[in-house]
C-alpha cells in the first residue's frame, strides 16, 4: 500500500516548473494563486496549454482533465462552436462591450429561459457568487424579512453569507438538529452570523422545526440540490423543502450553479422535478467565459427593474451582458438543447461512473461514487454522504492518496474536488482513465 507521502514526492519529482513558478508568483499573488480553489499543497500545477479534455503543465506532462475549471468546460477546452462564435462576434458586432441594451442580450435571455425548469424572467451578472448574492437580496427585499437561512456545509459563492458554515471544523458544529452559525472568512460581521440561520440538510423535520420558530425573520432559503456533487439527496428532500417554503412564505432558492445542466438537460430542479421560486446559474452558461444568472418568477426579477414600484433592488455591472460572453454562452447552449449530442454524452458519463465503482469494489477500496449527473465525486467512505458532517468523516489519508496517485497518472482531480466530465471526453479516455484507477486502486487499497 503506497501512502499520499510517496505520491507526494512523485508529484513533486514530476512538476518542478511548477514549484518554481508557484515560488515566483508567491512574490505578488497571495499563495501564488488569483483564486483559493485554486491552491493545493505542496504547491498546485502550473497549465501551459489545453485541448478538448487534454492539459499540459509546464513541465510538458499531459493529463486527462476531469476539473475543467471547476465545472464550466463542459464542451471541452476550445470547442470549435465557440471559439468561432467568440470570433465572429468581433466582426458582428465591433466590440467587447456596449454600454447599452443591445439584441444579443434579448437573444440570450431567451433561448435560456426556454431551457430551464423555471418560467419567469433572468438577470445576467458576472459570476455564479454575484448571481447568489443578488437571489439573496431579492429573497429580502420580497419578504420583508432580514435573515436567511442555508444549509451546513453547502457553497454559495465567496461571499460572508455563502461561505458559511461551509465547512465549520467539528468543535463548532452545535446539535445536529440545530448547527451553529460558523464563520467562514475572517471579518465577517457578527449581524451576517445572526441573520443567517443554519439548516441540517436532508432532515426536513429539523428544517421544519428551525424555519417554523424563526418564521417572523427569515424569509429566504437557499440550497445547493445536489450539494458538492459529494451528497446523496434523499428521496422527497427537496419536494418537502419546497413544500414548507411555500407553507411557510419563504423564497426558495436552488443554487444549480455546479449542478445546472450537469446533473441533466434541465438542472436538478428538473431531475426531481422541483420548481424553486429562484434558479442560480454560473459556470456552464458562458462557454468559459465569466458569467452568472437568477431565473424565475417574475415579481422577484422585476424588483431589480428601475420602474419597480416603490423603489429597486439596485443591481448593477459593467460587464454584465459582454458580447463574447454571450456568444460564446449562445453556442454553448445551442450544444447543450441538442439531445443527439447530450444523451450519448450523459449516458457515457454514467457508464464511466460505473466502471468506477466495479473498481472500487473489485479492489476492495472502502469507496463510493456520488452525485448526480455529469459532476461526481469519488468518496472514501463506503457509508452514503447525507450531510457535511458525515462528509467530514471521509478517510482523508486514502483520499488525499487517490487525489496525488491521480495526478502523478496524468488524470487531472483537484484534490478533494469532484470530478467533471465534458463531450470532448472520448471512449478512448473514459477506458484509459479507468485503466488508470485501477493500478492506482491496487496501489493504495490493503
Amino acid at each position: 500500500m503506497k501512502s499520499s507521502a510517496e505520491f507526494k514526492q512523485l508529484y513533486t519529482a514530476k512538476t518542478p516548473a511548477s514549484r518554481t513558478l508557484s515560488e515566483r508568483a508567491q512574490q505578488t499573488l497571495p499563495a501564488g494563486v488569483v483564486a483559493n480553489v485554486k491552491y493545493f499543497a505542496p504547491y498546485p500545477l502550473f497549465m501551459q496549454r489545453a485541448g478538448g479534455s487534454h492539459l499540459w503543465d509546464v513541465d510538458g506532462n499531459e493529463y486527462i482533465d476531469y476539473c475543467l475549471a471547476f465545472g464550466p468546460l463542459i464542451l471541452g477546452h476550445g470547442h470549435p462552436a465557440v471559439v468561432s462564435a467568440v470570433a465572429a462576434s468581433f466582426a458582428t458586432w465591433g466590440t467587447t462591450i456596449f454600454g447599452t441594451p443591445n439584441e444579443l442580450e434579448i437573444i440570450y435571455a431567451e433561448k435560456l429561459m426556454s431551457m430551464l425548469p423555471v418560467t419567469g424572467k433572468v438577470r445576467l451578472t458576472n459570476s455564479g457568487s454575484e448571481a447568489t448574492y443578488l437571489a439573496l437580496q431579492l429573497g429580502r427585499a420580497a419578504t420583508g424579512k432580514p435573515a436567511i437561512a442555508r444549509f451546513e456545509g453547502h457553497y454559495h459563492g465567496w461571499h460572508y453569507e455563502g461561505v458559511l458554515s461551509n465547512s465549520p471544523r467539528a468543535a463548532d458544529y452545535g446539535d445536529p438538529d440545530r448547527p451553529t452559525s460558523v464563520s467562514g472568512s475572517r471579518g465577517t460581521p457578527a449581524s451576517i452570523l445572526e441573520n443567517t440561520l443554519v439548516l441540517p440538510f436532508n432532515d426536513l423535520d429539523a428544517c421544519r422545526t428551525l424555519l417554523t420558530a424563526n418564521r417572523d425573520r427569515v424569509g429566504t432559503v437557499i440550497v445547493e440540490p445536489s450539494p458538492r456533487a459529494f451528497y446523496q439527496t434523499d428521496p422527497g428532500f427537496l419536494a418537502g423543502l419546497r413544500a414548507l417554503t411555500r407553507e411557510l412564505g419563504m423564497v426558495l432558492i436552488f443554487d444549480e450553479v455546479m449542478s445546472g445542466f450537469r446533473s441533466g438537460p434541465r438542472g436538478a430542479a428538473g431531475i426531481v422535478g422541483v420548481e424553486p421560486d429562484l434558479m442560480v446559474l454560473g459556470k456552464i452558461i458562458g462557454g468559459g467565459f465569466p458569467v452568472g444568472a437568477v431565473a424565475g418568477r417574475e415579481d422577484l426579477l422585476d424588483l431589480t427593474s428601475p420602474l419597480s414600484i416603490g423603489g429597486s433592488v439596485f443591481h448593477s455591472g459593467t460587464f454584465n451582458g459582454a458580447v463574447q460572453v454571450l456568444a460564446a454562452g449562445l453556442a454553448t447552449l445551442d450544444i447543450l438543447s441538442d439531445e443527439s449530442q447530450m444523451r450519448p454524452f450523459y449516458e457515457a458519463t454514467e457508464e464511466f461512473k460505473a466502471g468506477i465503482r466495479h473498481l472500487l469494489t473489485a479492489r476492495h477500496i472502502p469507496g463510493h461514487v456520488a452525485g448526480l449527473g455529469a459532476n461526481f465525486g469519488v468518496i472514501m467512505s463506503e457509508t452514503p454522504i447525507r450531510n457535511y458532517r458525515d462528509l467530514a468523516r471521509e478517510n482523508g489519508a486514502l483520499r488525499e492518496a487517490f487525489d496525488f496517485a491521480c495526478l502523478t497518472e496524468g488524470i487531472y482531480v483537484h484534490p478533494h474536488k469532484p470530478f467533471y466530465t465534458s463531450l470532448a471526453h472520448s471512449a478512448q479516455d473514459y477506458e484509459v482513465t479507468l485503466q488508470k484507477l485501477d493500478q492506482i486502486f491496487a496501489a493504495i487499497g490493503h
